[in-house]
């Protein structure tokens, strides 16, 4: 770097320099840093990192307007406007991928205003579960509070130690702060420890520098010296404090805590709040999924016989007008969010809902006619509480939890109260036709469906997106495009013989191209990622495939039949299902009602033109033999020239001058015509021993005589005499320039010369025993 280089940025330094210096500055922020990581690490909600921009960002604000000339209120106005709307900007995930912005203004815009219903909808689902005493496990509100909370606590540190001129104020705000995250989070108290040496440090060290400025307009005499004193002492002290809170014994605050949670209306309000926040720091288990955000139907890969045998529930059904109901699925739940290796469920609210009262339907009025469909389950499995329906459930014969995504869109159902195995449900079909479908468009479904069910991870392979314009680009209407993607998957083989994917690979795009067979789950999932990628809200369905009637009426349903689909959302009749699993027959364009009930419906081939799958991608198999030539030709360059190589890149060894580092070359260069260098040896000990080589005396080995013994003179001098001119420098590196290349091809001919290299090397190893031997006798 140049000076100028450090001018400049010594110049930059300077002018953004806080007025009280960067070293209390960078105090307050490691305080403020400890109490960010202190949050991160309980993991509250899944998107707790929004408390570090808000953090930082509050402090840099109000440290900007404590250090400028703006009246308090007008602060105050400023700093609670651009935390409100940061707060929003944060819990609602409003930032836009490159994608959208790429796309100009009005895609812009259109991701804002559906970003924002999604925001308002989820906050207004928790609302209405706090409000009729239910139970959420939606984060949006906790997440929107703790970046209100970070930004206040932020800006409270800056302008209580830059404004007020009491930073004790501020950071106590935020030792609370962190004692409250410690005490309720069970985070480290190492957290603590870093914190409170950093805040006493700094706290110390600004108070001192204000009590400066207070002596200087007073006109006090003051030594400068005390400042890095009181700097060290504070430093000191809150190392003695730190080393104590690690040694000594801890205050058992667990016994304090009980004592003050036993009281009647702390535990009323932490009841409040485990049902308001159910979905804080509390890892769920999904229904099929275990949790751990794979897929809902991997249990059927590799599985024997026993899922084929195993009885899970029986059933019966009847419609009302009579229907055909073969296309629809036993369904439990949906899944919302695609992580590249799976599916997870957004966080949900929760109501109770009484025996024969019936679920509140969504706010769309039906485009269709409904089908109501009663059906009686008898569920034999285990003693899960999910409940399986047809349809969208209305009511049940005993009481349930119903779950919601924000306001209106329910995701499935689920018994209380030592729910029975055996239950009765009513359920909802919207009947539509293929032309009722083709009539709507995906830009009317709701903006916060659009924003929930459109979303796909930022990193999915761009030939997903590629393939899937490919397919449904070409189609007139959303339905048609539906239609071609499920027709599209059912040319894929199915299969339950398959290895779980690889732990790096995006599983739809690994199922699309590479694998290309698999289960219902990829099929599935396919279908709904695509679906997404051309702007279709959509979703996975998971539960159990319907079976045939037995002569009592009776479906008898298996493990066998556990079963994932996909369900697309279409203004006016809501999701409907698709099945683009190869082994299932699909769903028909439409249930449609008939005056008596009809056959099984049959899948009707898509008319469009069909794409063909991808060729497959070659597997790349890792060439073993090409690597080991590779290393062998490695191997031999770097014993012909890599010495030499690596002498020419290191440049003049330290200290040598041009005429030892020459003569440094002649040593190495003898060394690879067997003639290494000894330390018994003189230079002309050296050089007499080299030129004796039979090498020197052919004609092109004897020219280079008269150069060595010149090269080896000058050396003598360098070494044993008075320090050479530039003129002896020059010579040796002229020397050397001419003995360099003739050398090299000499010891070229002598490497391929067998036996050479061992001749001299024991020929050279019996010189020195004997002159070791000498030694030793003499």
């Amino acid at each position: 770097m140049s000076a100028m280089d450090e001018a400049r940025i010594a110049a930059l330094i300077a002018r953004y320099r806080p007025p009280r210096g960067w070293l209390p500055f960078l105090l307050l922020l490691g305080a403020l840093a400890a109490l960010a990581f202190s949050v991160l690490e309980v993991n509250w909600v899944a998107n707790d990192a929004i408390v570090i921009p808000a953090f930082f960002l509050g402090f840099l604000l109000a440290a900007g307007l404590a250090f400028g000339t703006a009246r308090p209120w007008l602060a105050a106005v400023i700093l609670i406007a651009t935390g409100l709307a940061l707060g929003v900007l944060l819990a609602a995930e409003m930032t836009p991928p490159p994608r959208v912005v790429a796309e100009g203004l009005p895609a812009l815009a259109d991701f804002w205003r559906i970003r924002a219903a999604l925001f308002v909808d989820r906050a207004a689902g928790w609302l209405a579960a706090v409000r009729g005493g239910g139970r959420s496990t939606e984060t949006v509100v906790f997440a929107l509070f703790l970046a209100l909370a970070g930004w206040a606590v932020g800006a409270l540190l800056a302008w209580s130690a830059y404004r007020l001129r009491r930073p004790y104020l501020g950071l106590t705000l935020a030792g609370l702060a962190l004692i409250a995250n410690t005490f309720y989070g069970r985070a480290g108290l190492y957290w603590a420890v870093f914190f409170f040496g950093l805040a006493i440090t700094a706290g110390t060290y600004l108070s001192y520098l204000y009590r400066e400025i207070d002596w200087s307009a007073a006109g006090t005499d003051y030594s400068t010296e005390v400042r890095a004193d009181v700097l060290i002492y504070a430093a000191g002290i809150s190392l003695g404090i730190m080393s104590l809170a690690t040694a000594i014994p801890a205050i058992n605050f667990r016994a304090i805590a009980a004592a003050f949670q036993s009281r009647n209306a702390v535990i009323a309000a932490e009841q409040t709040l485990a049902r308001a926040f159910a979905g804080v720091a509390q890892p769920r288990q999904d229904e099929g999924v275990g949790g751990g955000g794979g897929m809902p139907r991997a249990f059927l890969l590799g599985g024997g016989p026993e899922l084929a045998a195993t009885v899970v529930m029986t059933a019966t059904t009847s419609a009302d007008p009579p229907a055909d109901l073969s296309p629809f699925h036993w369904r439990s739940v949906s899944f919302d969010i695609y992580t590249g290796r799976g599916w997870q469920r957004s966080p949900e609210r929760e109501a109770d809902i009484d025996a024969g009262q019936p679920i509140p339907p969504s706010d769309e009025t039906p485009a269709g006619a409904i089908i109501h469909v009663n059906q009686t389950v008898n569920w034999l499995y285990d003693h899960r509480a999910t409940r399986y329906t047809l349809g969208r459930p209305l009511l049940f014969s005993h009481d349930v939890v119903a779950m919601w995504r924000g306001t209106a869109d329910l995701v499935g159902v689920r018994g209380r109260n030592n729910a029975p195995r055996r239950y009765a449900a009513e359920t909802t079909l919207i009947a539509a036709t293929a032309d009722g479908l083709r009539a709507t468009r995906p830009q009317d479904a709701p903006p916060e469906i659009r924003a929930r069910y459109t979303q796909l991870p930022r990193d999915l392979p761009a030939r997903v997106h590629q393939l899937a314009h490919t397919i449904a680009d070409p189609q007139p209407t959303a339905y048609d495009q539906a239609r071609a993607i499920e027709a599209f998957l059912r040319q894929y083989p199915y299969s339950l013989d398959l290895s779980p994917p690889p732990a790096d690979v995006d599983i739809v795009d690994y199922f699309l191209f590479d694998l290309q067979t698999g289960f219902c789950d990829y099929y599935a999932s396919a279908m709904v990622v695509m679906a997404r990628a051309v702007g279709l809200p959509a979703r996975l369905g998971v539960g159990f495939l319907q079976r045939p009637t037995n002569s009592a009426g009776e479906q008898i349903i298996r493990q066998i039949d556990a079963h994932s689909w996909a369900e697309i959302y279409f203004p006016g009749y809501g999701w409907v299902e698709f099945e683009p699993t190869a082994s299932a027959a699909a769903a028909p364009s439409a249930p449609a009602p008939s005056a008596t009930a009809g056959p099984a419906a049959t899948y009707e081939p898509f008319g469009g033109a069909a794409v063909a799958i991808p060729d497959r991608a070659p597997q790349r198999q890792t060439p073993w033999l090409l690597l080991l030539g590779l290393a062998a030709a490695a191997l031999v360059g770097w014993r012909l020239w890599g010495r030499r190589l690596a002498e020419r890149l290191g440049g003049p060894g330290p200290g040598l001058d041009e005429t030892q580092l020459a003569f440094a070359r002649l040593q190495r260069r003898a060394a690879d015509l067997g003639h290494r260098p000894r330390p018994s040896q003189t230079p002309a000990e050296f050089a007499a021993t080299l030129l004796a080589d039979p090498l020197f005396d052919r004609p092109d080995g004897a020219t280079l005589r008269p150069s060595i013994e010149r090269l080896t003179a000058l050396f003598i001098g360098r070494q044993y005499g008075r320090a050479e001119g530039a003129t002896g420098a020059a010579e040796a590196r002229d020397l050397w320039g001419h003995l360099g290349g003739s050398l090299r091809r000499l010891a070229l001919r002598h490497r391929f010369q067998p036996g050479q290299e061992a001749k001299r090397d024991t020929e050279n190893t019996e010189t020195e025993h004997s002159e070791h031997g000498g030694k030793r006798s003499s």
